[in-house]
């Protein structure tokens, strides 16, 4: 069973998500955060509350108060023991090849674009 971190500040592509992550068998967990900010926070209280970290972070990259990148950033910065057990997922609308080559050279494990596509994310979970 895996837990998802959902990151993203637009409502209608979070509820919509969260609905597909659901349906899928092998989901414990869905939380979600509003900008890159709020999922370090929540990844700083996981830590300071011994709760289990995400497997899997679906992350935006444009966002308000802190972006994918700046997120990916902090990430990185943070002292994580189990960093590389957590998978990381660029959810996006950017095609943008400079974007693309961005994210894959903060390490993330994956890059889907917009409207998220169970069939695309369940291929891309298994890949990873």
């Amino acid at each position: 069973m895996k837990n998802v971190l959902l990151v993203d500040d637009d409502v209608v592509f979070t509820f919509l998500n969260k609905k597909i992550i659901a349906s899928l068998d092998f989901i414990n967990a869905i939380d979600t955060a509003q900008n890159g900010l709020q999922a370090i926070e929540h990844l700083e209280a996981s830590i300071r509350d011994s709760r289990p970290l995400p497997d899997i972070i679906l992350l935006d990259l444009s966002m308000p108060i802190m972006d994918g990148f700046g997120f990916l950033q902090a990430f990185n910065d943070m002292d994580l023991p189990e960093r590389k057990k957590v998978k990381i997922i660029i959810v996006t609308s950017s095609i943008h090849p400079e974007d693309m080559q961005r994210a894959r050279d903060f390490g993330v494990n994956s890059y889907l674009t917009k409207p998220l596509k169970e069939e695309g994310l369940l291929a891309e979970i298994a890949r990873i």
